[in-house]
C-alpha cells in the first residue's frame, strides 16, 4: 500500500533518513519508535507529501485519504463553535454540502427544473453514502470522549487552550475516516480517561495506522508491527513494542557475539602475519593473510541506549506517618470548589498515583501535599523528620537558560565544588556534560539535573507532577527503576499507564472535586471502578465511596493473598525437603556393592527434574510483591 524505496532525505549536511526501503501494507497497525531527533516525524512528512524525498520515490495509491495528527501545529479557524470546527473533517462532505445549498437555492427560483431536482438526489445520496447524516452524532461522541463537555460543544473553537484545541484536532481526524491515519504523539495532551477512550475507538479503526508514541501502553495494545527509526535506518520488526523490544535485544546480542568472534579471528591472524612477517619461507602465506583480513567482514554494533547508571543516595527515615489530610476543603475562590471534604493519609514507604480527567484537581492537591498552596479549610499535618522533594509539572521552564548543568546545581546550594560534581556524576552526568548550558538539555537530561538539586539534600518524600511528559521511552524506563529502587514515599500525577503499572503503586482517584482511595495498582483500579459503572443506574451519579468500608474489605483481601502466599511457599519448600531426602537415600544406596545403578541414576534424574521446577515454581511465588 505504502512503499519507500531507496529513500534518503537530508537537512543541509545532516543525513536523517538513508536508504530506507520500507512496505507498509493495507490495514496494518504500525508502531514508529526510536530515540528523540532520530527522523520519526520527517518519516510520516514524507508519507504525507509535506516534503520531498532527496533520494528515492514514495509510491501511494492515488486518491487515497489520509489524515495526519501532528504533534504541534499552529490550528486556524474561522468563527466556528468547537462542534463545527470538529464534525467539518471530511473536505468531501464539505463540498457536497455546499453544493447541496447552492441546488436547494437554484430549485427555489426554478422547482420544475427535474435536471437540478435528479443532481439533488445524487448528492444527497452521496452524502448518506458518505455518513453526513451521522458526523454530529460521531463528532459528539469523539468530543466526549476526549474529555470535552456538551455544554461546551457550542463555544468558538478559537476561545479553547492549545492543548484542547489538539484534542478537537484529534476527534476531527478520527471522525474523517480516512484510509490511512498517520498519529504523531497522540496521547501528548489527553488524561487516562481520554487515553483509555483512545484506545478503544482506534481498536475498531477499519485502517492503515502509524503511530509515532512514547506510550507504551498504547504500542503493546493497538500495534501489530513496529517501525524503529535510529541512526538514518528504518527497520521493520512483525510484532508489537514488546516484541520489539525482545527481538532487538535478540539481534544486540548477535551482533556482539559476532563481533567478538571475528575480533578473536582477527587477533589470531595478525598474530601470525607479525610473528612470521620476517620468515621468507612464509612470505606467501603471511600475503595470503593479509589479504585475508583486508576482506575480513566488520560489523558496527550500535547502541543507543544512553549511559545514566543514577545513584540514588538513600534519604533518612520519616516518622510512620508521613502527611495527613482531614476535611480538606480547597477554590482558588469563595465560590470555587476544587477539593471538598478530602480525608487523605500518607505513611512512610508508600506508593500513590494521582489519576483522573484534566482539570480534576491532581496538580492542585499535590501543590497542597507539598505546602505550596494552603487549605482554606481543614488540618494538613506533617510527620516527624518529613523532608520533600517537589517536581512541579513546568520543572524544565524553571531552568535557566543561561546557566549550566554545575551553575544550576550550585545556585542556592551551599555546597563546594567537589560535592556538586560528586552528585552530578551520581545522576549520570560526565564530566564534559556538566559544562552543557540547560538551554540544550534533553527532556530526560533536565529530570536527572532535577532530581540532583533535589538530592543535594535527600528527600524521604517525592511529590512529582507529571515527570514523564518530554521523556522518550528509554528516559521513562530509567525513572521508572530511579523509582523503583528510591527508599522513600511518592506520590506522582502521571498519564503514563505503563508507568503506573511498573511502579506498581497505590490508585488516589481525583472526581467530582472529591478522591478515592484504592489499595491496589491500575488494574485493580479499574475493575473496581468498571464494576461500580456497572452497578450503578445509567446517568445516575456515582456515590462516594465509603472509604473505611473499603479499607477494611481491600485490607482483608490483602491478608488473603499474602496468607495463600505463605501457604505455597510452605507446601513447595516441604516438597523440596522430601525430595533432597531422597535424593540423599539414592546417593547413599550407589556406595553399596549390589547397587542397581542404572534404575538408581533414572529416579536421580527424574528427582533432579522435579527439583528444578519446583525451586523455579518457588522463585515465581516468591516475587509476587505483596499487597500493601
Amino acid at each position: 500500500m505504502i512503499n519507500l524505496s531507496n529513500v534518503s532525505k537530508y537537512f543541509g549536511t545532516q543525513d536523517v533518513l538513508h536508504e530506507i526501503d520500507i512496505q507498509i501494507n493495507e490495514y496494518e497497525k504500525i508502531g514508529i519508535v526510536g530515540p528523540n531527533g532520530q527522523g520519526k516525524s520527517t518519516f510520516f512528512n514524507l508519507i504525507s507529501g509535506e516534503i520531498k524525498p532527496n533520494e528515492g520515490y514514495i509510491n501511494i495509491p492515488k486518491k487515497i485519504t489520509m489524515s495526519y495528527m501532528h504533534q504541534n501545529v499552529q490550528l486556524s479557524y474561522k468563527k466556528e463553535s468547537l462542534l463545527e470546527y470538529t464534525e467539518n473533517s471530511n473536505p468531501k462532505l464539505i463540498k457536497i454540502k455546499n453544493e447541496i445549498k447552492n441546488l436547494n437555492e437554484q430549485i427555489q427560483k426554478h422547482s420544475q427544473n427535474v435536471q437540478l431536482l435528479n443532481k439533488l438526489d445524487d448528492l444527497l445520496e452521496n452524502y448518506a453514502l458518505l455518513d453526513g447524516y451521522e458526523m454530529t452524532h460521531k463528532a459528539e461522541t469523539a468530543l466526549s470522549g476526549l474529555g470535552f463537555k456538551e455544554n461546551q460543544y457550542n463555544d468558538l473553537f478559537g476561545n479553547f487552550s492549545g492543548g484542547w484545541k489538539m484534542r478537537a484536532e484529534l476527534a476531527r481526524l478520527l471522525i474523517s475516516n480516512p484510509k490511512i491515519l498517520l498519529l504523531d504523539e497522540p496521547s501528548n495532551y489527553l488524561d487516562l480517561p481520554a487515553i483509555e477512550w483512545l484506545k478503544k475507538y482506534l481498536e475498531n479503526f477499519n485502517g492503515t495506522m502509524l503511530m509515532i508514541s512514547h506510550d507504551r501502553y498504547l504500542l503493546n495494545s493497538l500495534t501489530t508491527k513496529t517501525i524503529e527509526i535510529s541512526n538514518g535506518n528504518a527497520i521493520k520488526y512483525e510484532g508489537n513494542y514488546e516484541y520489539y523490544i525482545d527481538e532487538k535485544n535478540k539481534r544486540l546480542e548477535h551482533e556482539l557475539n559476532k563481533e567478538k568472534n571475528l575480533s578473536k579471528k582477527r587477533e589470531e591472524i595478525q598474530n601470525f602475519i607479525d610473528k612470521f612477517r620476517a620468515n621468507s619461507k612464509k612470505a606467501s602465506l603471511v600475503q595470503s593473510r593479509i589479504k585475508m583480513l583486508d576482506k575480513m567482514e566488520k560489523v558496527e554494533v550500535k547502541i543507543n541506549k544512553a549511559s545514566t547508571n543514577i545513584r540514588i543516595p538513600t534519604p533518612p527515615s520519616s516518622g510512620k506517618n508521613v502527611i495527613s489530610i482531614t476535611k480538606g476543603n480547597f477554590g482558588y475562590n469563595e465560590k470555587e470548589i476544587i477539593l471538598n471534604n478530602v480525608d487523605l493519609n500518607i505513611d512512610r514507604n508508600e506508593k500513590f498515583a494521582f489519576i483522573g480527567a484534566n482539570g480534576a484537581g491532581k496538580t492542585t492537591l499535590l501543590k497542597i501535599l507539598a505546602g505550596n498552596l494552603k487549605l482554606k479549610s481543614g488540618n494538613l499535618k506533617i510527620g516527624h523528620n518529613v523532608i520533600i522533594g517537589y517536581q512541579s509539572q513546568e520543572f524544565g521552564e524553571t531552568l535557566n537558560p543561561d546557566l549550566s548543568v554545575f551553575e544550576t546545581l550550585l545556585k542556592d546550594n551551599d555546597m563546594n565544588d567537589n560535592d556538586a560534581r560528586k552528585i552530578l556524576g551520581d545522576f549520570g552526568f560526565s564530566k564534559d556534560s556538566i559544562n552543557k548550558k540547560t538551554s540544550v538539555l534533553s527532556g530526560g537530561e533536565k529530570i536527572r539535573l532535577s532530581f540532583a538539586r533535589m538530592f543535594s539534600n535527600p528527600p524521604n518524600y517525592l511529590i512529582l507532577d507529571e515527570p514523564t511528559t518530554h521523556l522518550d521511552i528509554d528516559g521513562r524506563a530509567g525513572l521508572e527503576k530511579l523509582l523503583k529502587d528510591y527508599e522513600g514515599t511518592i506520590c506522582v500525577v502521571s498519564h503514563d499507564i505503563t508507568f503506573i503499572r511498573n511502579l506498581n503503586a497505590h490508585i488516589i482517584h481525583v472526581n467530582n472535586n472529591e478522591i478515592d482511595r484504592y489499595y491496589g495498582n491500575y488494574d485493580y483500579f479499574l475493575n473496581k471502578s468498571n464494576n461500580q459503572l456497572k452497578n450503578t443506574p445509567h446517568k445516575t451519579k456515582t456515590k462516594k465511596i465509603n472509604i473505611k468500608k473499603e479499607q477494611r474489605k481491600t485490607k482483608a483481601e490483602s491478608r488473603l493473598i499474602k496468607q495463600e502466599k505463605a501457604k505455597k511457599l510452605k507446601s513447595l519448600e516441604k516438597n523440596l525437603d522430601e525430595l533432597h531426602r531422597h535424593q540423599k537415600i539414592l546417593i547413599n544406596k550407589t556406595k553399596e556393592s549390589d547397587a542397581d545403578f542404572m534404575n538408581i541414576n533414572k529416579d536421580l534424574n527424574n528427582i533432579a527434574k522435579k527439583i528444578k521446577l519446583i525451586e523455579s515454581e518457588w522463585e515465581k511465588v516468591s516475587q509476587i510483591t505483596d499487597p500493601q
